[in-house]
């Protein structure tokens, strides 16, 4: 029986191993650094700037002016959407900012779409670990908010990040994000800074608001662009931070920068005045279907489908009633008083040195009742809401049967 030959053994020496161990890591390295995971940066990132404005020439000035005093300006772009100006912006932009990339609108892109357009203009330029930071024109920047945004997205994972925010006129916090049962902290500064004291200098949120807020480029990859077709002004920074969010990205409020907001609450939104006094029903009417309200109830009714489809119908009534309550028989059944604007007191000064008058047992009789009946009227409109909306279900069976 004839025996198999020995299997052969080579002897390779320790310094041939180690030269084959050292070339295949130099290689694998070599591979990495020619294609880096997505999120890590090859060359220096930018912060790429979008700010929109429509006839707000002397805040965007303001603006402008802070952003260029900004200690990362070297690797920073400037973009202003200048929607359809007329008040002489587009001159000014030429003679002061020669350096600012200058969108132009017909004065129909609204936020959402002004900020769309510059996104679509800009992302051919994006490179692997840019970042984008959307400014409303009303904000001013401190001058490391930039740099210290990019820093604290890039150390969380590259997570969108806003600052927090204070009233120019009063010192009073701004909200600059939302999560559910957030509204109390966010608005709060000492509340908002104890909370973030147990998180690093963090607040958790569900979405970042537009007036300042900064996201890595791979965001459009997951998120597409905003939706100015479905929410042309109010929604559409919060539509797209939920829809990011379903795909792993997290949002933070961040105390390591500040920003204060001129903000000019008529010329921001329709609402804020309406909600001064009563109202007649073409004023309700309005503050119910405008573009430049955040109580549009079709366009609050198309968000909450899209992200709360459970609670669509209840949170839609809920913006609805905000319009009817200043409706004039209610609100002056309810005694309603006019709500504060951010910064001003909610009377004039001068209300303040009138004698108060004692209330009569009539008088008290009477604000008593219509304490009664502010919860009796809220009941009332949404029992004939779920009534209505039975009632629709039911039409619609019926007819499918």
């Amino acid at each position: 029986m004839a025996h198999a030959a020995p299997a052969r053994i080579e002897c390779v020496a320790p310094w041939r191993r180690l030269t084959v161990y050292a070339t295949k890591h130099y290689r694998r390295g070599a591979e990495l650094a020619a294609k880096p995971p997505l999120g890590c940066p090859i060359s220096v990132p930018k912060v790429h700037v979008i700010i929109p404005t429509h006839n707000r020439q002397a805040l965007v000035d303001a603006c402008l002016a802070r952003i260029f005093a900004q200690t990362a300006i070297d690797t920073m772009t400037i973009t202003v959407v200048d929607d359809g100006s007329t008040d002489g912006t587009a001159g000014m932009l030429a003679e002061k900012f020669p350096a600012v990339r200058v969108l132009q609108g017909d004065g129909t892109l609204w936020w959402t779409g002004a900020v769309a357009k510059a996104l679509d203009t800009l992302r051919p330029d994006f490179e692997r670990g840019d970042f984008f930071l959307l400014v409303n024109d009303d904000t001013l920047l401190c001058s490391g908010a930039a740099a210290a945004l990019a820093h604290v997205s890039e150390v969380n994972g590259r997570a969108g990040v806003a600052p927090v925010a204070v009233d120019a006129a009063s010192g009073r916090a701004i909200s600059t994000g939302w999560a559910p049962g957030s509204g109390p902290i966010l608005n709060d500064l000492d509340r908002l800074h104890a909370a973030m004291a147990e998180q690093n200098g963090l607040f958790e949120v569900k979405t970042l608001f537009g007036r300042c807020s900064l996201f890595p480029v791979e965001i459009l990859d997951r998120a597409g662009n905003y939706d100015a077709a479905a929410f042309p002004h109010y929604y559409g920074d919060a539509d797209f931070c939920l829809r990011a969010g379903k795909g792993g990205f997290r949002f933070f409020v961040t105390d390591a920068t500040e920003i204060e907001v001129v903000e000019e609450q008529a010329a921001t939104g329709v609402h804020f005045t309406f909600r001064q006094g009563p109202q007649g029903l073409a004023a309700v009417l309005e503050n119910m279907t405008s573009i430049r309200s955040i109580e549009n109830v079709p366009i609050t009714w198309r968000y909450m489908r899209r992200h709360f489809r459970g609670r669509a119908g209840a949170n839609t009534a809920s913006i609805a009633w905000r319009s009817l309550r200043q409706w004039r028989p209610i609100y002056n059944a309810l005694g309603l008083a006019p709500l504060p604007q951010r910064g001003t007191p909610a009377q004039p000064q001068a209300a303040a040195s009138r004698p108060q008058q004692t209330a009569t047992p009539f008088k008290r009789l009477v604000r008593a009742i219509r304490k009664l009946l502010a919860p009796l009227f809220e009941v009332l409109f949404f029992l004939c809401y779920y009534i209505a909306r039975a009632a629709y279900r039911l039409v619609r069976w019926a007819r499918r049967t």
